[in-house]
């Protein structure tokens, strides 16, 4: 547990972490934002230790541009993956159910491509042959010719292959990932409320070929393409209420540890080692019935928590089994 008042780097010391385990921030999109306003360049390295051997991942930023390092060679993404597995509730990740569906398809496309690299390229492909038919149809609606019914159809074959690939990996995934929601779901909902998850997909009644079909006329006048994966949702429910509609700030947090701590399973199944947890501001939004729940899944979780606080009233809850650093003006202090 880091502590410390606010300000003092208890969140940058996450971000180094999380950084060094996803080749991005949690914080900004914009690399350029991670060096300080005195220049750099930024970089982050560490040994992590498993059981696949000691690996030393760094992550260098210098104006703009990130690089990616395993052992002193540069790498890809794909690659650079799984060094260090992770899950955390941190940045945008507490926020996912407050906002709209684009924050949500990233949670499940995050969580995938931590279990499996080889996902980038599928999500990847499906956004450039949407993009491509998206650039034509936008075409057509600015006065341009309107493509031969071929053409069309062949653009929808191409996508519709690339966002079957998609749709399949993200509803295999969000069935695993409520199937391992109960230990975390009784620790943080001691009542025993049920928490329930469901992949919606776009279109949801019906396969994308057909749907392509139905819809290209509309499209067309649209200017974009109006249903496929990039409209897919996640619903998730608290005894069949939505919670993003109805939850209280203290069930929407507590629904983000315990799908965090779900996809922390999954993890620890598939690499048969367990993945660190990351999880900023720890007591934010939650009762302390639920912060006492918390903590003793945590004790009896298995895993390594890097986890920060800025109450100094939960730290001296935590007793001698959890470690204790407090952050001071960017300087690390164990207790």
């Amino acid at each position: 547990m880091i502590s410390g008042r606010n300000g003092q780097g208890k969140t940058s010391v996450l971000e180094a972490v999380y950084l060094l385990a996803t080749g991005y921030s949690f914080r900004t999109r914009r690399m350029e934002e991670l060096v300080a306003l005195d220049g750099g360049p930024l970089r982050v390295a560490g040994v992590v230790d498993g059981l696949r051997g000691p690996r030393s991942p760094a992550v260098v930023v210098d104006q703009g541009e990130r690089r990616l390092l395993l052992e002193g060679q540069e790498r890809n993404l794909e690659t650079f993956l799984g060094t260090l597995d992770l899950v955390a509730l941190a940045g945008e990740e507490t926020r996912i159910l407050r906002e709209g569906p684009d924050a949500r398809r990233r949670f499940i496309d995050r969580g995938l491509a931590g279990l499996r690299p080889s996902y980038l390229r599928d999500a990847a492909s499906y956004r450039r042959t949407l993009a491509e038919r998206n650039a034509l149809l936008r075409r057509v609606r600015a006065g341009g010719s309107s493509p031969a019914p071929a053409e069309m159809e062949a653009w929808e074959e191409r996508l519709s292959a690339a966002g079957e690939r998609v749709r399949r990996q993200r509803r295999d995934y969000v069935l695993r990932l409520a199937s391992r929601c109960g230990d975390a779901e009784r620790a943080l909902f001691p009542d025993g409320e049920a928490l329930a998850l469901r992949y919606a997909p776009s279109p949801a009644d019906e396969d994308l070929p057909a749907a392509l079909a139905r819809t290209r006329r509309r499209d067309l006048a649209l200017g974009f393409t109006a249903e496929g994966p990039h409209r897919d949702e996640l619903e998730v429910s608290l005894d069949g209420a939505d919670l993003r509609a109805f939850g209280s700030a203290g069930q929407l947090r507590a629904a983000m540890v315990v799908l965090t701590a779900a996809k922390l399973d999954l993890l620890r199944e598939d690499r048969r080692e367990a993945p660190l947890f990351l999880m900023d501001d720890f007591d934010s939004d939650l009762d302390e019935v639920r912060v006492d729940s918390l903590i003793e899944f945590l004790r009896g979780g298995g895993f390594q928590a890097l986890l920060t606080t800025s109450k100094d009233g939960v730290v001296a809850r935590l007793g001698t089994a959890i470690s204790r650093i407090r952050m001071e003006s960017g300087t690390v202090r164990v207790l």
